[in-house]
């Protein structure tokens, strides 16, 4: 029996393979998925062109992917390698689309070119750069001859940069049935494995009066007309000095939930009319364990003593809070490989914005990594293109190679490696 490869030849395979991962990184970048348009409309098909890019090159590794689509147009990526069963699978998630830039025009998004060891465009760092190393790290396995024991599962997935919780992509697969063991989301950052993000509630609340001419003789004599914007001032007073119950969190130390209201407020029609209708918006960063309806009990608690006030509370988001545990086996392994490859080895904690990781960490008991991919430049500055760093994306791609080898295991290894546990407390 052949003996099994080494990490060394390994980390070799993805070196030799880094100008054609640059070149399929250009190919996605270039042919552009900006999600500027209504979700879940028939006409938006923002991804088909990268999703064909993908299959493509899955195709091109003898692998046998394929479409899963909530809508025609909106194609997932789905491809498996391993044993159909397996004790230990890994699932490495992404999506295609892009939020629409604040820099530049069409042309400057999708270009795509390299310079001074700089990948630019639209998607580069967020997140093309990262379904690029998923593609590359098999790559690098199969080119080193790994006969796995375990099985990984790659989902390349629509619809990620909506405020709203897709149903169209990974919600979508989760929902289908799609889980492992493990799973990675390889958001930018290879300074910190985030075992967690935190999670948001979005709301506004409407207050409605009785709209009068100010000019009227019933206004200056208070026969009539009410005040909405007074009356939503009395909202905000009351929710003021927010203490929400909360317990601490593990993957995030000293932090708290915290919410901000208001963030936005309209209100009124003209100068010279009482405003009948107010409306305010707020933001709630939230931690494992509190939830949305904790935080609309609260509001409501609270505001319950506003008889005098028509108001409305309107559910706009929930994103719920997670986190996962530092001794897990992925977790582990991702650490001890990251310092092996990296200048110095990366924090262990949560991240602020929440992403899709709670999707499977949440409705599927899929413990997942919710950050750690290629460094660069986000482009949310107008003033700045976003662009993904080449070497950073040579080192993601050779840590998570390295970290699914000795994750999912060889079939020709006598006995599975024992991971012992590497993360300071």
């Amino acid at each position: 029996m052949k003996q099994k490869p080494s990490l060394a030849e390994i980390s070799k395979q993805v070196l030799k393979n880094l100008k054609e991962e640059v070149a399929f990184l250009s190919e996605m970048v270039k042919q552009g998925s900006v999600n500027d348009t209504a979700s879940g409309s028939d006409q938006a098909h923002p991804e088909e062109g990268v999703a064909r890019i993908i299959k493509h090159k899955l195709l091109d590794l003898g692998l046998r992917p394929k479409y899963v689509r909530a809508r025609k147009h909106r194609p997932n990526v789905l491809v498996v390698w391993g044993p159909i069963r397996a004790r230990r699978s890994l699932a490495l998630v992404g999506n295609m689309d892009t939020a629409k830039p604040l820099w530049g025009n069409e042309q400057v998004w999708s270009s795509g070119h390299v310079n001074e060891g700089k990948l630019y465009g639209a998607g580069a760092l967020d997140m093309k750069g990262g379904l690029a190393t998923y593609v590359f790290a098999l790559k690098a396995l199969i080119d080193a001859g790994v006969d796995p024991a375990g099985q990984l599962k790659l989902a390349f997935t629509v619809d990620g940069k909506k405020d709203r919780n897709s149903n169209l992509g990974l919600r979508f697969l989760v929902k289908k049935g799609f889980k492992a063991t493990a799973a990675l989301l390889a958001k930018p950052g290879l300074d910190k494995i985030a075992i967690g993000h935190r999670g948001g509630y979005r709301f506004k609340i409407v207050t409605r009066g009785m709209s009068v001419n100010t000019g009227r003789r019933v206004w200056e004599e208070g026969k009539k007309g009410k005040n909405a914007i007074l009356d939503m001032n009395k909202v905000i007073k009351k929710l003021s000095n927010f203490d929400l119950p909360f317990r601490p969190a593990k993957a995030f130390p000293g932090r708290v939930p915290v919410f901000t209201f208001p963030t936005k407020i309209s209100g009124g029609k003209s100068v010279d009319f009482v405003p009948d209708y107010c409306e305010a918006w707020g933001d709630v960063r939230l931690l494992p364990g509190n939830t949305d309806l904790q935080v609309k009990m609260w509001m409501e608690e609270r505001l319950s003593g506003l008889t005098d006030v028509d108001w409305e509370l309107v559910d706009l988001l929930y994103a719920p809070a997670m986190e996962i545990e530092r001794s897990n086996k992925f977790v582990q392994i991702l650490y001890d490989q990251a310092g092996v490859i990296l200048t110095k080895k990366p924090r262990v904690e949560g991240c602020g914005p929440w992403n899709e990781a709670w999707m499977l960490t949440c409705l599927s008991d899929t413990p997942c990594v919710a950050g750690f991919g290629p460094e660069g430049q986000d482009g949310t500055d107008p003033n700045e293109q976003e662009w993904v760093d080449i070497e950073s994306l040579r080192k993601a791609t050779e840590v998570l190679a390295r970290t699914i080898y000795l994750y999912l295991g060889d079939v020709r290894s006598r006995k599975e490696r024992v991971i012992e546990p590497t993360i300071p407390n």
